[in-house]
């Protein structure tokens, strides 16, 4: 027998059936373009010194040319064979959701940003346009060369709507995530919606960034010891019991930052 929580979901989701397939949250505001990439076993050392050099480079160069907002590249701390493991992801930022018109141009000959000679050692594999629906931080000190992030994508239970699950996230998942940024484990965090309804390899992305190793070291004790403080809350006490019911977490993938030099060279100082 369904639980109540379960039967609330599915009448919720009943209410707001005939959207449309592809939806995004602020009209033409912010938004963001998720790109992965997969590399041949034998071309990720190759391409990961490409992404550290010429890759990032460019990448910098089209934001000072106002192409996008900001950007985030990531490449994966260890080899995962995971059917959606990315070795490499880029987020782009973007002021305005018709601002990607200017991407759109940038890959007429750069697909997913990437050069000839990118090309020969890895493909883009996905590129989905999110929306960040809610986030903490970044910390008072933050560290970008020894942050360390966590890519954790979900898949929404069948009968479960981004609203309902919105709703959860706020209630269960937030108070949490705030808990580990006030701890100094975390320096930011962000919660993702794909604004693609079907045929998408993920729902929900959460990006944690962890400080340094030492916060990512003392991640389940973190973890713990915030639920420990939670639980004396019977609403969130009540999300947690019947968590199971509204997402299934994927592969989660432990992945590094990759700057531009002038980022390196500005800690040096």
């Amino acid at each position: 027998m369904n639980s109540p929580i379960k039967q609330l979901v599915v009448v919720l989701l009943l209410s707001c059936m005939g959207g449309a397939a592809f939806s995004q949250e602020g009209g033409n505001g912010p938004m963001s373009l998720f790109m992965t990439y997969r590399c041949p076993i034998e071309k990720r050392a190759a391409f990961r010194e490409h992404a550290a050099d010429a890759l990032v480079s460019q990448f910098e160069t089209w934001k000072q040319q106002k192409i996008f907002a900001d950007y985030l590249m990531l490449f994966s701390s260890f080899v995962n064979t995971g059917e959606t493991a990315p070795d490499m992801v880029v987020r782009l930022d973007f002021a305005r959701y018709v601002d990607i018109q200017r991407w759109k141009a940038i890959e007429r000959t750069f697909p997913a940003g990437l050069s000839p000679r990118a090309l020969q050692l890895c493909a883009p594999v996905t590129s989905d346009l999110v929306d960040l629906s809610s986030s903490g931080g970044p910390a008072k000190t933050r560290n970008l060369t020894k942050a360390i992030y966590l890519w954790i994508p979900y898949h929404l239970e069948r009968g479960v709507g981004k609203p309902q699950y919105k709703e959860y996230f706020e209630g269960y998942v937030k108070p949490q995530a705030d808990g580990w940024l006030a701890d100094g484990a975390l320096s930011w965090w962000g919660m993702y919606l794909n604004q693609h309804n079907t045929g998408k390899p993920w729902d929900i992305m959460l990006l944690l960034e962890y400080a340094d190793i030492d916060g990512l070291a003392r991640r389940d004790v973190v973890k713990q010891e915030v639920r420990a403080r939670l639980r004396n809350d019977p609403a969130w006490k009540k999300l947690n019991d019947n968590k199971q019911e509204f997402r299934q977490e994927d592969q989660v993938i432990i992945m590094d930052p990759i700057l531009p030099a002038a980022a390196h060279s500005a800690v040096a100082q």
